[in-house]
């Protein structure tokens, strides 16, 4: 092992130590807000748990816990953090939940609110289309064909609630 190696193993070891703090009944666990700032922050922009749904943030700690190398514990500390349990089941009443695409592609790392709020706020077919492009590039299972009837459903068609 290089001396390089053992001393990012070894500041690696001294930070886990700051992520367990005592329970209300003494017990030692660990901080889900802490892994969050302490793993997520050291690569990525600061995010706050209500940036993306349950299922997203289900979905990205889930690819990231292997990224991170996250413990078991850590992941679920992490977990905890980011969908509070009364989140979890958490639905809406989105009217673009009625196309196929969206709730089997989009809705695995987006919330429909999300979603909804951008068609009601008259995005255009273009950003539709660039976002979905995006999205592509991150690994969401849709064509180009598909894509571009999506993003022209959603600038053009999609539903918007009722005020």
């Amino acid at each position: 092992m290089s001396i390089k190696h053992a001393l990012i193993t070894g500041l690696l070891v001294v930070s886990g130590l700051a992520l367990v703090v005592p329970s209300a009944t003494g017990a030692r666990e660990l901080d889900g807000a802490t892994v969050f700032q302490d793993n997520c922050g050291r690569c990525h922009q600061p995010r706050t748990p209500g940036d993306l749904s349950p299922t997203g943030w289900r979905a990205v700690s889930f690819h990231m816990r292997v990224k991170a190398n996250l413990t078991p514990a850590e992941f679920r500390a992490l977990e905890a953090f980011l969908v509070p349990a009364e989140q979890a089941s958490g639905g809406t009443g989105a009217p673009v939940k009625s196309h196929s695409l969206i709730t089997e592609t989009c809705l695995l790392c987006h919330d429909a609110t999300r979603i909804q709020d951008a068609v009601d706020a008259g995005r255009s077919e273009a950003d539709w289309a660039a976002s979905l492009s995006r999205m592509r590039t991150y690994g969401a299972q849709i064509d180009a064909d598909q894509a571009a009837d999506l993003a022209r459903w959603l600038g053009t068609e999609a539903p918007k609630r009722s005020p």
